[in-house]
């Protein structure tokens, strides 16, 4: 395992907003999710490995039009999900739930027809993920190399002739060995699951990585009236308000208790370019001019809340179908284009990987389902476009 970093969980994985749901339209996505979810909860109920996991719910606030999206109707028979009327939400005396001030009706906030509450969802921290998967690994005899960068690979002919300018177009190819800043290393085989980075790694062989990255960043809002709202249990019995979804925009507010705060963000597309910054930073203004005022409307809570931190990161978007790729390109397996949901699938892509990796036709899920192992891949590609990004 070679890392650049000087531990786990240090790049986008270590930045995530940290929240955990099986609330896909698509159904590859679904069982993703799912299965994750379920190992989670597997390794942190029957094998008391901490994974700061807590069944928050997500609750989505709706627009009255979006109370009859069909959508709902077939996640509730998937997973435990169930709608909210008004006057449950009007109990909580949180919500705003008409927002008719004129800042309201600038920003075009409309009114909260209802909710829909996911309940096989809530909050999970990465960095405890991670080391749990570390700690196995360390058990299986793994060799760990922080702090060392992968620069580039080298592209070598499977049969040499020891001849300038190899391999040649006709010669079968590998990758031979990865070079990094502490000296060359090689394998009979790699793994590639080095999110925003895998385009720079790839691009030089000729390899579509078929992602682009795009910034995202996490506020931290805290202070004393946020922080009794972050322990009122409504809607769950986790002790702790539910992330929520509100209208319109998209923003979300996900409850963090170790830092008596809410982390709140937004995928925010028109106006955001794709491009990539190796240290990408929080902008206080996007969060002074673009969520605060639309967050307080229906939150009036967050109107005496303070901005206490925050620090930005990568979205690696599979722009097409919002799906993991997963694929093998030579002696090469890539996992990669995780749209924002990879911590939440994470075991069920890893599953993905090592059955393309062992050459077997299918998948088998921690839950017992199975989906192709090419099914995430390029050729043989078998999803559905997802419609909930968050």
């Amino acid at each position: 395992m070679v890392e650049r970093a000087h531990t786990f969980a240090q790049g986008n994985t270590g930045r995530a907003a940290a929240g955990f749901r099986d609330l896909f339209s698509s159904d590859v996505n679904f069982r993703l999710s799912h299965s994750s979810i379920d190992f989670y909860n597997h390794v942190q109920k029957d094998l008391k490995h901490d994974m700061g996991m807590f069944y928050t719910g997500y609750l989505l606030l709706l627009e009255e039009s979006g109370m009859d999206d069909p959508a709902l109707e077939k996640l509730m028979k998937k997973t435990r999900a169930r709608i909210i009327e008004n006057d449950d939400l009007d109990g909580t005396s949180y919500f705003n739930l008409n927002p008719i001030s004129d800042d309201a009706r600038l920003m075009n906030a409309k009114p909260v027809g209802g909710a829909f509450m996911g309940e096989n969802c809530g909050i999970i921290e990465p960095d405890l993920v991670s080391r749990f998967y570390h700690d196995e690994l360390e058990k299986m005899g793994a060799e760990f190399h922080f702090d060392t960068e992968v620069r580039s690979l080298s592209l070598e002919p499977v049969s040499p002739l020891d001849f300038p300018g190899e391999p040649f177009l006709w010669q079968k190819k590998k990758i031979g060995k990865i070079i990094t800043d502490k000296g060359e290393m090689s394998a009979d085989n790699y793994v590639f699951a080095t999110d925003v980075w895998t385009t720079k790694l790839l691009d030089p062989l000729g390899i579509d990585s078929h992602i682009r990255p795009k910034k995202r960043q996490i506020f931290r809002a805290g202070g004393p009236e946020v922080e009794r709202m972050l322990n009122d249990s409504c809607f769950n019995d986790s002790g702790m308000f539910p992330f929520t979804i509100l209208p319109g925009t998209g923003i979300y507010i996900r409850p963090a208790p170790g830092e008596k705060a809410f982390r709140v963000s937004v995928a925010d597309e028109l106006g955001r370019n794709f491009s990539f910054t190796e240290n990408p930073e929080p902008e206080d203004d996007f969060y002074n001019y673009n969520v605060r005022p639309t967050l307080q409307e229906y939150l009036p809570t967050f109107r005496t809340s303070k901005l206490i931190g925050g620090w930005a990161g990568h979205y690696s978007y599979n722009t097409i179908d919002m799906h993991p790729y997963i694929f093998r390109e030579l002696n090469l397996t890539v996992a990669t284009g995780t749209s924002g949901s990879g911590v939440m699938k994470a075991d069920a892509d890893g599953r993905v990987a090592a059955s393309l990796f062992a050459g077997r036709e299918k998948v088998r899920l921690y839950d017992g389902s199975t989906i192709g192992s090419s099914d995430l891949g390029i050729s043989g590609r078998k999803v559905e476009r997802e419609r909930f990004v968050i």
